[in-house]
C-alpha cells in the first residue's frame, strides 16, 4: 500500500471531523491548519519514508504544531508527536492495536532478500513481527502499524476518537514571546 493509499483512506476518515473542527487541508503529506489569532495550529499524518514492504507493511505517525504561518513544519513554536499528547490508557489502546496488525502479518520465506543481508540487519527486520510487550511511555516515538486497508481504517477510526482531545491541548500551547 503506497502512502498516497494510506492518504487517501485516513483522509476519508478526518476530513470530516477536520472541516467541524476549523481545519483546512494543506498540500504538504496529509495534513490540516487552522488559524488562532495570530497563529496556526496543524497537524498531520507521515507515511515512513522507508516505504512499503510485503510482509511487515509500514507505519505513520501523527504530529501535531503551532507555528506563526498556516505551513508545516514552519516557523514552529511549539511540535509534538501524538504518543506524547495521549494518556497512558490511550497509548495502551495503541499497542493493542499494533499487536493486532503485527499478528495479522505473514512471515516471508526464508529466500526473501531482506533476510540474506547481514545478520543484524535480517534480526532487525524480523523483529517487527514480535507483539510489543511493554506499555508505550510518554516519550515513546510512536509510529502506527498498518498492513491492510481494514489496519489503516482502524486507525482512521482511533483518530477520529483521539483527535479532539489533541485539539484541545493544542488550544493550551502558548507564544512564549506574546503576552498574555
Amino acid at each position: 500500500m503506497k502512502s498516497k493509499e494510506l492518504y487517501s483512506i485516513l483522509r476519508e476518515h478526518l476530513a470530516p471531523l477536520c472541516k467541524a473542527n476549523g481545519f483546512k487541508r494543506t498540500n504538504t503529506m496529509l495534513s490540516w491548519v487552522r488559524p488562532r489569532g495570530e497563529l496556526y495550529e496543524g497537524f498531520w499524518c507521515q507515511a515512513d519514508q522507508g516505504g512499503w514492504d510485503t510482509y511487515v507493511g509500514s507505519k505513520f505517525v501523527v504530529e501535531f504544531q503551532l507555528g506563526h504561518q498556516p505551513l508545516i513544519g514552519w516557523e514552529t513554536i511549539c511540535r509534538k508527536r501524538m504518543g506524547e499528547m495521549l494518556a497512558a490508557a490511550e497509548r495502551e489502546e495503541i499497542r493493542r492495536i499494533q499487536n493486532d496488525v503485527i499478528a495479522s502479518l505473514r512471515r516471508p520465506p526464508k529466500n526473501y532478500p531482506l533476510l540474506n543481508l547481514r545478520e543484524e540487519f535480517s534480526n532487525f527486520y524480523l523483529e517487527q513481527f514480535k507483539p510489543i510487550d511493554q506499555p508505550f511511555g510518554e516519550r515513546d516515538d510512536i509510529w502506527f502499524r498498518y498492513a491492510s486497508k481494514q489496519d489503516a481504517d482502524r486507525w482512521g477510526e482511533f483518530l477520529v476518537a483521539k483527535l479532539p482531545g489533541c485539539f484541545r491541548l493544542v488550544e493550551t500551547w502558548k507564544d512564549p514571546t506574546l503576552s498574555d
